[in-house]
């Protein structure tokens, strides 16, 4: 019964849940009987074709690509009862990727789509598996080998559902001749029937709300609109109000995030309007190449059409694209202005080197997320060294009073999945530059579901040597081994040598400070260096900020 057995908000008061009680035994309620079907994948793997086939049984060769985002319904006969599935179809193209999160919703059903004729790795199989892992939870995925026709799908079936044990079902199919989709019609009736929701037993209220927004022909409303709809449907409970407009959400039928304190004030109506938005900003060519990715209000206004996205409603996508890091405000501008990496230049410059000894550390992936790095840069923008970053790199500078200590370039190559930090500068401070960085990426690393990433540093003196991993190296030293032996270089390494230019030895022998409460300065007692001068390293006039970020201005000092 949702609402309260089984919702993790809290429960409500007595008489709420007595009410509630009291209509279901009333009679006053209704079976849910609704369901939400997601499709993704790369882009050409036949995600639309799919859908037409599952749904009217036609196909069309000529089949344009998914613009963004797609959203259907079909009517579909489980356990003897009709359900209705949200059915969302989302483009491929890589610039949509990063809005994919905005969507991804837990108890959901997915179909992972791919091409038979491409390989596993340009598939990119587990990089979906490991989004929807991250955004949908435990929710089960059933993969679909397309264009079976053309060739069969070659997979380690056995080791994808080994680690992904919410796989249901690895099937094949051929939009072109029908084979193998009543096969998935009946796999995909089988596990809607199993989603914990399915048929959950609604006050008759809450339809009648649902129905009311469903007909609404708008894109969005005020969460005020919302509650007054409550109040007409006799929905006056705050507690009833939010869990309704947190099933809408889950279901695909409203955009709400509630904890946010801006974007809670809207509710999207139609999720198109928030994907073809924001998809058009990303597509414009100027702010590719003429703004390099600076974004202002006066952008929006250009792009947009106003009657569809009226100037007061700008904010809520600036909002949107910053909870989810897809850009952030630049400081000290008198008018708002926001850097989206994405649309950085993907040349990386010229002028990147590092003089002197170097610090260096690495992060290795399984699967790099494409929003990695660019997270990285957003939550780094206090950082960034004379406004120099490109699309998969930034330069970042640590400053002791008006004193450059540190410089760090940290770029990611995504075809080998690792990412590379290199700092010079101040030998003293140069491991706290490096906690701070590996503080971030921590962070980042931490909302991923199981996300696999392992750190490494060179050999000392081989560069060209594979690298060391680094938490090998903790741990042969917490087994009281004094030194690291590499037989192809015939060396004997001193290990506390190795680990003294990372990390102290108190930080290494105590690697529960933080469970215990301890933050990084209490770890690194110098580390409030940096932090304490923010503010002295900033622009006098906002209005050279975007120059300066496009144009690298080495004497620009470093931007906060």
């Amino acid at each position: 019964m949702l609402g309260f057995a089984e919702s993790n908000e809290d429960p409500g008061n007595i008489e709420d849940l007595f009410n509630y009680l009291k209509r279901l035994y009333s009679g006053e309620v209704k079976s849910l009987n609704e369901a939400k079907l997601l499709l993704v994948g790369q882009g050409s793997v036949g995600k639309t074709s799919l859908v037409k086939q599952l749904m009217e049984g036609t196909y069309n060769p000529s089949e344009p690509q998914t613009d963004g985002l797609t959203v259907c319904t079909w009517g579909i006969h489980v356990n003897s009862k009709d359900v209705r599935l949200n059915v969302w179809d989302f483009g491929g193209q890589e610039i949509y990727h990063a809005t994919h999160q905005f969507f991804l919703t837990k108890r959901s059903l997915y179909l992972l789509v791919c091409n038979c004729r491409t390989s596993e790795d340009e598939n990119r199989i587990e990089y979906w598996l490991k989004l929807i892992q991250s955004f949908g939870s435990e929710s089960p995925v059933i993969i679909v080998g397309n264009k079976k026709d053309e060739q069969p799908f070659d997979i380690n079936r056995k080791a994808l559902r080994e680690k992904y044990p919410n796989i249901r079902a690895i099937l094949e199919t051929s939009c072109q001749s029908g084979d193998g989709i009543e096969e998935l019609q009946e796999a995909i009736t089988k596990e809607v029937g199993q989603l914990h929701d399915v048929y959950n037993l609604l006050p008759l209220s809450w339809f009648e709300v649902k129905e009311q927004l469903e007909a609404l022909d708008k894109d969005f409303i005020s969460y005020s609109e919302y509650i007054g709809i409550c109040y007409q449907n006799q929905i006056p409970e705050e507690h009833n109000q939010t869990q309704l407009i947190d099933l809408l959400h889950n279901l695909g039928l409203v955009l709400n995030f509630r904890d946010h304190s801006f974007l809670q004030n809207t509710n999207v109506l139609n999720p198109a309007w928030v994907t073809e938005g924001i998809y058009a900003l990303l597509s414009d060519e100027t702010l590719k190449t003429k703004s390099k990715g600076i974004l202002t209000y006066d952008d929006l206004s250009r792009v947009l059409n106003p009657q569809r996205y009226p100037g007061d409603r700008h904010r809520y996508l600036t909002e949107l694209m910053q909870e989810f890091q897809l850009c952030f405000e630049l400081p000290d501008c008198p008018c708002p202005r926001f850097l989206i990496p994405g649309l950085l230049p993907k040349d990386e410059p010229e002028d990147i080197g590092l003089e002197g000894d170097t610090l260096e550390f690495q992060y290795h992936y399984r699967i790099l997320p494409e929003s990695v790095l660019s997270r990285f840069i957003v939550l780094s923008y206090e950082k960034i060294h004379s406004q120099t970053c490109w699309r998969s790199g930034v330069m970042l500078a640590y400053y002791e009073g008006d004193e450059v200590c540190n410089i760090a370039r940290v770029k990611a190559d995504p075809e080998d999945k690792k990412i590379f930090i290199s700092i010079n500068g101040r030998e003293t401070t140069r491991r706290v530059f490096l906690a701070l960085i590996r503080d971030t990426f921590t962070k980042i690393h931490k909302s991923f579901a199981d996300l696999e990433v392992t750190e490494w540093v060179p050999v000392p003196d081989h560069p060209d040597h594979p690298p060391l991993d680094y938490q090998e190296l903790l741990g042969l030293e917490g087994m009281g081994e004094q030194t690291v032996t590499i037989g192809k270089l015939r060396l004997r390494l001193n290990l506390r040598q190795i680990l003294d230019g990372y990390e102290p030895v108190e930080a290494r022998r105590q690697p529960d400070l933080k469970e215990r409460g301890l933050d990084m300065e209490e770890r690194y007692g110098d580390i409030h260096i940096y932090q304490g001068s923010r503010t002295t390293h900033q622009h006098g006039s906002g209005d050279n900020v975007a120059g300066d970020l496009v144009q690298g201005d080495k004497n620009t000092p470093a931007s906060e």
